[in-house]
């Protein structure tokens, strides 16, 4: 997040049209830290809203597609195994959200496998 600064160098922000000012000097700047730290945690918070609302019917369509093997994902440039690996991770996905148990497993690996793709 960067903040405008106004002719004072003092940073501002506004919400319908109201402004409002940071203090100048650090106790400002920490504000400023502190804000911009926050809109990061809620923007990595939200960023898991596609996985949970999805999780569900991607996985009901996974097992209704039948088998797959790596020709059917070869495209993508990766294999089946590591199709399979998604759905294991969006299936804990949905148990997270749901309060149900989770499986520990190193499910950053996935993700890295697939960080990539488009």
């Amino acid at each position: 997040m960067s903040l405008p600064k106004d002719g004072n160098g003092q940073y501002y922000y506004s919400i319908d049209g109201v402004y409002y000012r940071f203090p100048q000097g650090i106790d400002g700047e920490i504000m400023v830290a502190k804000l911009q730290t926050a809109q990061a945690i809620v923007a990595a918070v939200k960023a898991l809203t596609t996985p949970t609302d999805l999780a569900t019917d991607l996985v009901a369509e996974y097992f209704d597609a039948g088998e797959f093997v790596d020709g059917d994902v070869a495209a993508l440039g990766i294999t089946a195994d590591t199709l399979a690996a998604c759905i294991t991770l969006l299936q804990q996905v949905d148990l997270l959200m749901t309060g149900s148990a989770t499986s520990p497993a190193m499910y950053r690996a996935t993700l890295n496998k697939v960080r990539r793709v488009t």
